[in-house]
């Protein structure tokens, strides 16, 4: 792909830069609204975002743009703060995102744990869906407050005031855009929707004069315009940089806008069979969003549906997301005046359609039927991310999902082989040994696996209080790879109980790391002076084979 010149790349991507590129405007336009910015500030963070995204990222096929997973976050804090703040979050969060690369922490960011992850999308859906309420019902001037819950509520007050005309509207244009991406899925109906709409307004107000109750975008921002930057600095202090509030969103962007950029670009190598530079990209991300802030853009990310279409056209190389760019400036600069027409309730429904493919339906069912605990987590990140804060269901979320994580570690479970005649007799989970056995045998083989920690111990501790009159417990820690002070000093604590309540006690399969903890421990010395380590389970049997004179041992899968 290298020695191919720039015009045959042009020749083979301007089809999916420009359909891409017809994507991108109303959806630029719809999510920059979502956010609480200005239309123009969409079209900015399209191009500027875009383009650099493009040109610098590790990715051929990521698409950067305003998406529904930052909307969230950032309607929020605009409703309270203003549009103009928002190139300062854009700013901030590119900042914060080549601090992460350059401290390579994008590893840690990804350890959000899925669930958490789902759930705050589908918290920021349904954001997005009530945030547009008042487009959909055609209500009008009604206040708004940082608050969702709150807003939704004033606008369910103002029921006499529904324009339900405009409500069947919204309906046949969600349902139509809906059955178009399954027919067409290479033509994504949100274009016919907007042209569609865009003409009808300007034949019935510029042509036949004939004026209709219909709130368009020119309505509710009449000194929108295209162009390439949006002075927003002429209005900020510059302390602002300073504000905690803004830090703390821009970490929140930052994070989603990383996690989203490195799925989308994994979900890409999975479709075209490629590998893309997961740090590049982190680092292309960053200078997008500080780029896009500069130009009084708002922050982006890759956006998944739009990178999948990019792919579905054609593209086969970064110059696609190049093209993109290009052509969304120039379309919006040639037909701008005609997006002014674009009905409000046309960009209602196309968010409900983007707000309804953010939220995967095939993950909530695979959780209901086998992890209830973990679907209930998720509903529970999209409550508070609704009721509360997005950032509030990230950490929340995050918590309670490293809380059930350790719930699992601490149970400890690991395998325990029951020998009898010098045969393995049984084969038990931890679990399964607590509860069905108790009764003595010639030895037990204790495996304790992972981690020996303060937090998984405590249970090999139960176990080897329930194991006596045993004449031999093999304790194997050939599949232990880590060990800390407190889970040396419960290992000391297991072997005393085990040493009072049987006839003799091993350890075998001690690697350098955990060696170097506890050979100094007094434990350690006796059970070296006494030969009681051994370098396998192997080895053990075989020594304890040869003092009681036995010819044969069985020792198939004692490891």
């Amino acid at each position: 792909m290298e020695n191919i010149s720039i015009v045959e790349r042009i020749k083979s991507n301007w089809k999916s830069g420009i359909t891409v590129a017809f994507v991108s405007i109303p959806l630029a336009l719809a999510l920059a609204i979502a956010s609480g910015a200005t239309p123009t500030q969409g079209i900015i963070t399209a191009f500027w975002a875009g383009l650099l995204g493009a040109i610098l990222g590790g990715s051929h096929f990521n698409i950067i743009g305003p998406t529904g997973a930052l909307s969230g976050i950032l309607m929020t804090f605009a409703i309270v703060n203003g549009y103009a703040v928002l190139p300062v979050v854009a700013i901030v969060s590119g900042l914060i995102t080549l601090a992460v690369y350059f401290l390579k922490l994008d590893r840690y960011i990804i350890f959000i744990p899925k669930v958490v992850v789902h759930g705050f999308t589908l918290g920021v859906a349904f954001i997005i869906v009530l945030g547009q309420l008042d487009n959909m019902l055609g209500l009008k001037d009604i206040p708004k407050t940082e608050v969702l819950t709150d807003n939704v509520l004033t606008s369910l007050r103002h029921y006499a005031e529904i324009n339900w005309v405009i409500f069947a509207i919204f309906i046949i244009l969600t349902l139509f855009i809906i059955f178009w991406n399954k027919k067409f899925p290479k033509f994504p109906g949100a274009i016919v929707v907007a042209v569609v709409s865009i003409a009808t307004v300007f034949i019935f107000r510029e042509w036949l004069k004939i004026d209709f109750e219909i709130l368009t975008l020119s309505d509710n921002y009449p000194e929108v315009e295209a162009g390439f930057f949006f002075n927003v600095w002429g209005t900020l202090r510059p302390e602002i940089f300073l504000d905690k509030e803004i830090w703390a969103v821009s970490i929140a962007t930052s994070v989603i806008a990383i996690l989203e950029t490195l799925i989308s670009g994994q979900i890409a190598d999975n479709m075209t069979n490629t590998k893309f530079d997961r740090s590049k990209e982190v680092l292309s991300l960053a200078i997008a969003n500080i780029g896009s802030g500069v130009m009084g853009g708002i922050p982006a990310t890759a956006a998944l549906a739009r990178t999948a279409l990019n792919i579905k056209s054609g593209a086969n190389n970064r110059m696609s997301g190049i093209i993109n760019s290009a052509a969304i400036i120039v379309i919006a600069l040639l037909l701008f005046g005609f997006f002014k027409h674009l009905p409000m309730v046309a960009i209602a429904a196309i968010l409900v359609v983007v707000s309804i493919n953010m939220v995967e339906t095939k993950h909530f069912i695979t959780l209901v039927k086998n992890e209830k605990v973990a679907f209930v987590l998720s509903i529970f990140v999209a409550i508070i991310t609704i009721v509360y804060d997005p950032i509030a269901g990230i950490l929340t979320g995050s918590f309670f999902a490293l809380l059930i994580f350790v719930n699992e570690i601490a149970k400890g479970q690991t395998e325990i082989q029951l020998w009898e005649n010098w045969k393995m007799k049984e084969n038990f989970l931890l679990d399964e040994y607590k509860e069905q056995y108790g009764t003595s045998c010639d030895f037990i083989v204790l495996k304790i696996s992972g981690m020996l920690t303060y937090i998984n111990m405590p249970a090999y501790l139960d176990t080897a209080k329930m194991m006596k009159q045993n004449k031999f417990v093999i304790i194997s820690l050939r599949t232990a790879f880590y060990a800390d002070s407190d889970g040396v000093s419960y290992l000391e604590e297991i072997i005393g109980i085990l040493k009072q309540q049987n006839e003799r006690v091993i350890i075998t399969g001690i690697n350098k790391e955990i060696e170097n903890l506890v050979k100094d421990a007094d434990f350690y010395k006796e059970f070296k002076s006494k030969n009681n380590i051994f370098e396998n389970v192997s080895h053990a049997i075989d020594h304890l084979k040869e003092i009681h004179g036995v010819s044969e041992v069985e020792t198939a899968d004692i490891e």
